[in-house]
């Protein structure tokens, strides 16, 4: 990984140069700085003003891919002409395009089943969140109480060792995320919208686990960014931290509007 400050001129010109560009964002830890419990995270101004000038800037699709629910994400940004991703990329909506796995559909009644059963066995005062996202659930344990630390893992441990031919967990920042397996992840759901948009150059931006598929996916024909550096990343470059993601998207949009202005003059 590279430090994408130091090499930003390289990748103005590389973000200069496409005819159209698809950038697509993770929310929380890249959007918005990671919060206590899911419903703590918020969309700062500035980062909102960002959001809609990037959107407006020439030839430039804006996608925003979480592994909230699609409702969830959606109503946190709250702009409109964008593409919006929700469940780790299982389903999709924006102008012109919606799209869900059906697989994921399938396997809901289960995610659900487990969903209760964890809440039922770590409720509020233990410090656990389970949040059932209907297509997807996650297990947040940032506020876990110690007398349950050894329960709640105990619990995991068992949950994630079952073998299942319908569902599989992940591991993200404090938190286990259960997923239907085989359903889309955010490379398949970046590619299909990239394909959908008739494949822009693209820049995908996160970092989290499960944003390390993103950055597979644009292995050698994109711009991958990770917040934080990590040993072991796919992404090209690194930002020292989220703040830093701001800077980030007007540079992108300054890049496209001058583009947008060597067009006109020609």
């Amino acid at each position: 990984m590279k430090s994408f400050w130091k090499n930003s001129d390289e990748v103005s010109s590389r973000l200069a140069s496409a005819p159209g560009l698809l950038v697509t964002l993770d929310f929380d830890g890249t959007l918005a700085a990671l919060a206590e419990a899911p419903g703590q995270a918020r969309l700062k101004p500035e980062f909102k003003a960002a959001l809609k000038d990037l959107t407006a800037s020439p030839g430039v699709s804006v996608f925003i891919l979480s592994g909230r629910a699609l409702k969830s994400v959606r109503r946190l940004v709250g702009l409109k002409n964008l593409y919006y991703g929700g469940n780790h990329g299982i389903e999709i909506k924006g102008p012109g395009f919606a799209w869900r796995d059906a697989g994921a559909v399938k396997a809901k009644n289960l995610v659900a089943g487990i969903a209760a059963d964890t809440r039922e066995r770590f409720p509020p005062g233990t410090g656990v969140l389970v949040e059932n996202k209907v297509f997807s659930a996650s297990v947040h344990y940032r506020n876990l109480k110690a007398a349950y630390r050894r329960g709640f893992f105990s619990r995991m441990k068992a949950l994630m060792s079952a073998r299942s031919a319908t569902i599989h967990w992940r591991i993200g920042h404090k938190v286990f995320e259960l997923l239907p397996r085989g359903a889309a992840h955010k490379g398949d759901a970046l590619k299909r919208l990239a394909k959908w948009l008739d494949s822009p150059f693209t820049m995908a931006v996160g970092d989290d686990l499960t944003d390390e598929d993103m950055f597979k996916s644009l292995s050698g024909c994109g711009i991958t960014v990770r917040v934080g550096r990590k040993a072991g990343s796919k992404a090209g470059f690194w930002l020292s931290g989220q703040s830093e993601v701001l800077r980030l998207l007007r540079l992108i949009a300054a890049v496209r509007r001058q583009r947008g202005n060597d067009d006109d003059s020609q």
